[in-house]
């Protein structure tokens, strides 16, 4: 029997040692699609400068690698995370969010 993907949303907790939520899809069994999106809209008063951009690419870059070597893949998206995510599962066809 096929297993459908897992996708876990990252939004503040970009470390892959001790994640919970990419713990449990690897748990799960089957593919793991991590994403991340980049609300630039959603902001409020203190949009993201270009320090905090940086380290975010740089971040997010190491983090796809390290997903990448245990078999996962990371998705990056930019707008309404409200509108991406439902998009993505579908995109993917996720079992599980």
């Amino acid at each position: 029997m096929s297993v459908f993907p897992s996708l876990v949303w990252l939004r503040q907790d970009l470390r892959l040692h001790d994640n919970p939520a990419l713990a449990a899809a690897w748990q799960r069994g089957g593919p793991v699609v991590a994403c991340y999106v980049l609300d630039d809209e959603g902001d409020g008063d203190w949009p993201m400068g270009g320090a905090s951009r940086w380290w975010l690419h740089h971040t997010l870059t190491r983090l796809g690698e390290a997903i990448e070597a245990r078999g996962g893949r990371l998705i990056l998206r930019r707008g309404d995370a409200a509108g991406r995510i439902p998009d993505l599962v579908d995109e993917i066809g996720a079992g599980a969010v």
